[in-house]
């Protein structure tokens, strides 16, 4: 889909994005606000009925299309009927720009029946040297999906990590969550004890599942990106309330909706944890596990010894052996 703000919209120019699925199609049009007006009389001439919406003027809904005015100058249009008043709101303007619905694929494949709310979970900090381990597990109502498209929810791994604080807190306030932080000391001890990253990272993922069932107990579907062959990772940690729904793992599962807000707001606390971490340190600690690790690392050893490491990197790490730190 078309994202961001596009300034010929103040000129009335129109674009267009569009997605079919089945007999379903999501069409956006990016509009001058200065037209609202405009297409709703049109809309209520087409018995459409109003109201309101998160970060809308207004949404319409009608017998064949849903039609939601957003504040920032885009208008969706769902349903069968979305391409042919797609044509009349457009007004003859030439239709361009077609792009897949980032979420529409991966709601598909949810199970049968489709359930109104689900929950997503992902982790961040896995991959990094430096830095806690963080597993998020977020709630989506269904209805809430055409607003994670208009605030342009994706990936956390493509999104620039200046836009995830703000995109974070705007989730926060409209998604319910839950957080663990396995911050590095507590990490290493884990890590120590279990042996394995996946038992780990199951062990986590269960953990957020169940607290948030606790406050979301009507969730009857949870999806994870997949990290391990094998769904049992995640399942021999499960309490009650975890084990009377349907799990499922999935490669590529950040392309549901849930799954993708869930990696934000688990990347906005690993970042906020890393900027500590660095107040600690003294300097930037580097994110990732690239060359620039090295340098940080012996820098920790040198400033502050080399029992401190444990305190600030993942400790099983080859990286650990190349800094000479073990034992």
């Amino acid at each position: 889909m078309f994202y961001g703000s596009d300034p010929a919209c103040s000129f009335g120019y129109r674009s267009l994005c569009s997605s079919a699925m089945g007999g379903q199609k999501t069409i956006t049009l990016t509009i001058s606000t200065l037209e609202a007006a405009r297409i709703r009389s049109l809309l209520e001439h087409g018995d459409f009925e109003f109201g309101e919406a998160p970060y809308a003027l207004w949404r319409a809904r009608g017998t064949d299309c849903t039609a939601t005015f957003y504040t920032k100058g885009k208008v969706v249009l769902q349903g069968a009927g979305a391409q042919e008043w797609a044509e009349q709101i457009d007004a003859g303007q030439t239709l361009s720009i077609v792009f897949a619905d980032p979420f529409q694929d991966a709601m598909d494949l949810h199970p049968d029946p489709k359930p109104p709310r689900w929950i997503g979970i992902d982790e961040t900090g896995k991959g990094d040297y430096f830095g806690p381990l963080v597993v998020t597990a977020a709630a989506v109502n269904r209805d809430q999906v055409d607003l994670l498209r208009e605030l342009g929810i994706a990936d956390s791994k493509k999104i620039a990590d200046a836009k995830i604080k703000k995109m974070a807190a705007d989730l926060k306030a409209c998604c319910s969550y839950e957080q663990i932080v396995i911050g590095v000391a507590r990490y290493n001890d884990l890590y120590a004890k279990i042996g394995n990253l996946n038992r780990l990272l199951g062990w986590a993922h269960a953990r957020v599942l169940e607290n948030l069932l606790e406050k979301e107990p009507d969730c009857t579907f949870a999806l994870s990106d997949q990290f391990a062959r094998d769904e049992r990772v995640v399942g021999r940690y499960l309490g009650e309330r975890g084990r009377s729904i349907r799990y499922h793992q999935r490669t590529k599962g950040e392309s549901d909706p849930a799954v993708a807000v869930a990696s934000i707001i688990a990347r906005a606390e690993f970042l906020w944890q890393m900027k500590r971490l660095g107040e600690k340190a003294g300097f930037t600690v580097p994110k990732g596990a690239g060359a620039g690790v090295i340098t940080a690392g012996r820098r920790i050893i040198e400033e502050h010894g080399r029992d401190a490491l444990k305190d600030f990197a993942k400790l099983h790490f080859s990286t650990t052996d190349k800094l000479g730190a073990t034992d």
